[in-house]
């Protein structure tokens, strides 16, 4: 069954229900919300993941460790906790699940909800999506700078990686 997606106005304004693929169409005229996720742990290290070969965007390239799609009906923090799960296997609590802020990007006709949460747990810890995920790995602050201003990411806009770094500052200086 094809993934039914809530859509919205620029502004957020509900509008209704529409698939997947009506909301990837060139130029859909409204907006949906995928949950972009980003996690840290004690030491200072943000999670990233290298895309799988089979991924039809961006095959191979570093991302932030789990992102989706907010199903229709579903809460914006249940979609990136229920993506951490699917996508690299940690479960995350409502409390853990931080929304950090939210990003429009145009050309995606997307509202990013962005969130954050802290794990300790190790690499061999986690159980990757094999379909969407290749490999995760912590990466320190400035390792982290590095990999997601080059040519290995994939590609978003210099002013939502901006935002990020800056949010990772914030936590990192506490």
């Amino acid at each position: 069954m094809e993934e039914l997606l809530d859509t919205y106005t620029r502004d957020g304004e509900y509008l209704g229900v529409k698939t997947r693929e009506e909301c990837h169409a060139d130029k859909p005229g409204f907006y949906h919300k995928p949950a972009w996720t980003w996690a840290y742990n004690s030491k200072g290290q943000i999670l990233v993941q290298k895309r799988s070969m089979n991924k039809k965007r961006f095959p191979g390239y570093w991302d932030m460790p789990c992102a989706g799609h907010v199903d229709a009906g579903e809460t914006s923090k249940n979609g990136a906790i229920r993506e951490a799960k699917e996508e690299i296997g940690i479960n995350v609590s409502e409390d853990e699940m931080q929304f950090v802020f939210e990003y429009i990007e145009d050309d995606a006709w997307e509202i990013g909800q962005v969130f954050f949460f802290k794990c300790d747990k190790e690499i061999d810890e986690m159980t990757l999506q094999e379909e969407e995920v290749e490999e995760v790995k912590w990466v320190n602050f400035e390792e982290f700078k590095n990999l997601l201003y080059s040519d290995k990411w994939v590609p978003m806009d210099k002013e939502y990686k901006d935002l990020v770094v800056e949010k990772f500052k914030e936590i990192f200086s506490k």
